[in-house]
């Protein structure tokens, strides 16, 4: 009879163990502070005011190394318009926080313009001949071949000269 109470109090430390939370979270559960649920893709956008997923919404960019002229399209960084196009906001994979843009005013005739602007972050969007190229304290980071079919050439529906 005492063997009995024995294993029925430690089959009941198991039970409280598991009910204390020592399990495993459960998936989803990992909501940031906007309600965004990071583990299925989702990420606050400023210029969205919602939660997107910046793979499905936005619009890629493949790394470019300056020295050699490659590229380098497992290294990404995603840019999302704003509704107006007024605002555009950088998703770069190795940084915790986005960077918002301002669209710049375009001056006829200009060879290379800057579409879009954040000079506390020296951050820049350009258009140049068939490319969109991300500027990180002026220098080339990101790209993106112009296509009137997708990405940001379709967004802006905007022909480079």
């Amino acid at each position: 009879m005492m063997l009995l109470l024995i294993t029925s109090c430690q089959n009941g430390s198991k039970v409280n163990a598991n009910q204390s939370g020592t399990s495993k979270p459960l998936v989803g559960a990992d909501r940031d502070q906007h309600d965004c649920i990071g583990s299925a893709g989702y990420t606050w956008s400023v210029v969205r005011n919602g939660c997107i997923r910046v793979f499905e919404e936005g619009t890629a960019f493949v790394k470019y190394d300056v020295a050699t002229g490659h590229t380098d399209s497992s290294m990404s960084a995603f840019l999302v318009l704003s509704g107006d196009k007024q605002k555009a906001e950088v998703f770069l994979g190795n940084k915790s926080k986005s960077v918002v843009m301002s669209a710049v005013p375009q001056m006829e005739g200009e060879i290379m313009p800057v579409l879009f602007e954040n000079k506390t972050e020296r951050l820049k969007l350009r258009s140049y001949r068939d490319i969109y190229q991300l500027l990180f304290l002026d220098t080339v980071r990101y790209m993106q071949y112009y296509n009137a079919e997708m990405g940001l050439g379709k967004w802006l529906k905007k022909v480079i000269k």
